[in-house]
């Protein structure tokens, strides 16, 4: 009787070591995939090759919207794919204007930009895009216990522009100082064929949770053009490097 109890008690205890194993196991495996909307912003540093167009900018800025589904498959690397949606916002270095085109039918219309040659006043030009795509991403932790010290990231982004504008404003003066105002925002439509809308972008991002301001360093190179210059018919790439803040 004392063997036969000895033996049972030993059965309900392997047992129940095994349903807590399985049940830690399976919560294991739970915690390893998470969704995660997210929200950043930053600042882009462009270095480009194209600082002799009227579709230069020194600088830019971006929000970006994902909605990330995340595994994680060991402690020290993680992977993660979904959808996200990039605003950009960058401001153009030279003094620009349309580039208008004569259609053969007395009617004229702008197909991009050109060199403005004589201006007296004030200007401000812009392009932004709206890019909606889907970004795959691999993440490494060197500490893995201490994940937010620093987080190493490589990625790829695919997307497409839903909206992408070029805005001029420009106010005007004259000897007597006085002026004209700001002119009506003038707008290329989205459908121009010197913005281009497709995105396939490549970058590596350096983050971290402890510096305060800036939580990471991303580089960053479009492999496709972004704009087409309707003057030289040159494609023009970006790249460069983003702060997020």
């Amino acid at each position: 009787m004392i063997i036969f109890s000895a033996v049972f008690l030993t059965f309900a205890a392997n047992a129940q070591q095994r349903i807590v194993d399985d049940t830690v196991a399976k919560l294991d495996e739970q915690n390893r995939t998470s969704l995660v909307l997210g929200l950043s912003a930053g600042v882009n540093l462009f270095t480009t090759d194209n600082q002799f167009s009227p579709y230069y900018s020194k600088y830019g800025f971006i929000m970006q919207v994902p909605l990330m589904l995340q595994y994680q498959m060991t402690p020290s690397w993680r992977l993660s794919t979904g959808a996200r949606l990039d605003f950009t916002f960058n401001p153009l270095h030279y003094n620009v204007d349309w580039h208008e085109v004569d259609d053969g039918n007395d009617y004229i219309y702008a197909d991009g930009l050109d060199f403005q040659e004589t201006f007296t006043g004030k200007q401000h030009y812009f392009i932004y895009f709206f890019h909606l795509g889907i970004p795959l991403q691999a993440t490494w932790y060197p500490w893995p216990n201490e994940k937010r010290l620093l987080a190493v990231t490589g990625d790829l982004f695919a997307g497409y522009a839903f909206g992408n504008d070029l805005f001029l404003n420009r106010s005007y003066a004259d000897r007597n100082g006085s002026s004209t105002g700001i002119d009506d925002v003038h707008q290329v439509s989205h459908h121009t064929e010197s913005l281009l809308p497709w995105k396939l972008e490549v970058g590596v991002t350096l983050s971290t949770d402890v510096l305060g301001l800036i939580h990471g360093v991303r580089f960053f190179a479009n492999l496709l053009p972004s704009y087409r210059d309707p003057v030289t018919g040159d494609n023009l790439y970006l790249a460069g490097m983003t702060i997020f803040l």
